[in-house]
């Protein structure tokens, strides 16, 4: 034992030190120059330390990614689960979770939304399911603005808005995954469809929105994204609700496992 810890939480020590360190490069510098005495130098240890916890740069910064990602997610989960919230409260409230997070630390948005692209096929598909599974959050936020019924959105989501499957490494679970194996015959199906393929591109406009603000030199006005991201998902709502008809009233659809 050294310094009252134990080996195993000084090596996580040097770990988050790490993680925090990448926080600060990627989010500033960038990946491409942060090299690995950059990185050790920020956080305060030898090379020896970094390759006790990672193989490369790549190792950390999908680590950071990652981590990044699911506290991001748990913003968003907290904003939906407050138990006394109207749903479109809780929805707004996770809007607001999501752009203030960013926003707040330009660095998050700066590794989330640039820094993570096209650095190897690996992390394009630990990307691509990043954004299917906000998508899942966003498809069941146009549900049930829509007016479908939380019960049959839970179902659909596998624990409804507030859940937070897959474990912190996984932000959102697999949501996404789940939402696109709905029977198309259900009654429903095509109002899902719709709105799985407005979820995608609520996820690709709000991205931009947020890159705008944060490399394009655009005067930041958070609250202003806020509430073109939330009327966004509310005129899509409308959609849906049309293709839904009493949507209400349907019986859950039958959701089969993802393979």
């Amino acid at each position: 034992m050294y310094s009252g810890l134990q080996p195993s939480e000084r090596t996580r020590e040097r770990y988050e030190k790490f993680i925090d360190a990448g926080i600060e490069l990627f989010g500033t510098v960038g990946y491409a120059s942060a090299k690995i005495k950059t990185l050790c130098l920020c956080a305060g240890l030898s090379e020896r330390y970094f390759y006790e916890s990672f193989d490369s740069r790549e190792h950390l910064l999908t680590d950071v990614y990652e981590s990044v990602s699911a506290k991001l997610m748990d913003r968003v989960t907290e904003a939906l689960s407050k138990p006394d919230a109207h749903p479109q409260d809780a929805i707004r409230a996770s809007m607001a979770a999501v752009v203030n997070f960013m926003l707040g630390d330009p660095r998050h948005a700066q590794i989330i939304l640039v820094e993570i692209v096209g650095v190897s096929e690996e992390l394009e598909v630990k990307r691509h399911q990043a954004m299917t599974n906000f998508a899942g959050q966003s498809m069941g936020a146009l549900l049930i603005l829509a007016g479908i019924k939380a019960s049959v959105v839970k179902q659909l989501l596998g624990g409804g808005l507030g859940s937070h499957g897959g474990g912190s490494n996984n932000p959102g679970g697999s949501a996404g995954a789940r939402l696109q194996a709905v029977d198309p015959s259900h009654p429903l199906a095509d109002a899902l469809e719709f709105a799985r393929l407005t979820a995608i591109s609520m996820v690709g406009g709000v991205n931009n929105m947020l890159l705008d603000a944060v490399i394009g030199g655009t005067t930041c006005n958070a609250e202003r994204i806020i509430e073109v991201s939330y009327q966004l998902l509310c005129n899509a709502s409308s959609g849906i609700r049309a293709l839904a008809g009493t949507g209400q009233t349907h019986p859950a659809p039958k959701v089969t496992p993802a393979t």
